[in-house]
């Protein structure tokens, strides 16, 4: 079954499917939806946990064998797939579908990609698989509703803000949910709960962070300036800023590239392909320079680095994980 990101908790909450998968390219709504299926799991004593990364070396006899297994510290595992791409070869699907027609009561599967695309949710073994199980497709959240989004979190996290706070933050943070909610937090933290936040407020809070945070760093990478793209990411280590989130912000960005080069190849128009991109109007000319040099070979060259850096922060690559961030921006500035 096929439900919206806000339907989720709900349906969780009623029962547990054999299988979900969560789709989508915005990090911090795919961390949080992560999150509160492994949530909804623990407290259905799904108290084991088995982490697969998925890329196409991925051997899915592995999935039998974990699935076929019995839990080595509970009665009930959750089995987590991190696909690399919603792309699924033949071995894939087939593998999937047969745990959904013999779905072990003590096991469920979690799926976690990017977008699953257009194409493939209207074929027959998608459909199949998605009537078995429970299928999230997350969107970014758009323009119009983003000042409605910021003044919820701003709400749970205690503050009051003014309609002028709430849209000066919208427009600095671009759709950048991660951005907009570490600025959140960082208010909270300055100003304490049930404070009130203005313009002014925002302003100054969004200035001081400005030379050296994630909107810095990608605008430098998209510029090719490796120098200042390199500076930024020692400072946003040593200010204790996670890798993690450093890395899914780049490569939701070499996704959109990676995307609209191809759409422009293609010979669509920039206009149409910038807007359903949402590419703001102060972004669009870093954009278009960025798109003359990095054709979508190059970006998906880059995506694969990225996923190295991925594997890096989990302890799972040679390289220690602020080196290979460096290399990956200096890679993206200098293509």
């Amino acid at each position: 079954m096929k439900i919206y990101l806000d339907q989720l908790s709900a349906q969780l909450g009623k029962s547990l499917p054999a299988m979900v998968w969560l789709s989508g390219d915005e990090p911090l709504q795919m961390r949080e939806a992560s999150d509160l299926v492994r949530q909804k799991c623990r407290e259905q004593g799904f108290s084991e946990r088995e982490l697969h990364d998925v890329d196409n070396s991925f051997d899915w006899r592995e999935l039998v064998n974990a699935n076929n297994s019995m839990s080595l510290f509970s009665d009930k595992k959750l089995i987590e797939l991190r696909l690399k791409s919603s792309k699924l070869d033949d071995t894939a699907r087939k593998t999937l579908q047969s745990c959904l027609d013999d779905p072990s009561p003590d096991n469920m599967l979690l799926l976690i990609s990017p977008r699953i695309e257009a194409a493939s949710s209207k074929t027959q073994w998608f459909r199949k698989l998605e009537a078995a199980s429970l299928v999230v497709q997350i969107y970014p959240i758009d323009a119009n509703r983003l000042p409605r989004w910021i003044q919820q979190r701003m709400q749970h996290h205690g503050l009051r803000a003014d309609a002028d706070a709430v849209q000066l933050l919208a427009d600095r943070i671009e759709g950048n949910l991660l951005a907009a909610d570490q600025e959140i937090v960082k208010l909270s933290l300055l100003f304490g709960k049930d404070a009130h936040i203005t313009s002014e407020r925002i302003a100054r809070s969004v200035a001081d962070n400005a030379r050296y945070n994630v909107f810095g760093l990608v605008d430098a990478c998209l510029a090719g300036n490796a120098q200042r793209a390199v500076k930024t990411v020692r400072r946003m280590r040593d200010e204790g800023s996670e890798a993690l989130m450093i890395t899914a912000m780049l490569a939701k960005e070499l996704r959109q590239l990676t995307d609209m080069g191809s759409r422009l190849q293609r010979g669509e128009a920039q206009a149409a392909v910038f807007q359903s991109h949402q590419v703001w109007k102060n972004k669009q000319a870093l954009t278009e320079k960025a798109l003359r040099r990095l054709k979508p070979a190059a970006t998906l060259q880059l995506l694969d680095q990225a996923r190295d850096v991925d594997l890096a922060v989990k302890g799972m690559h040679q390289v220690p994980p602020w080196i290979a961030l460096e290399q990956l921006v200096t890679r993206f500035a200098t293509t």
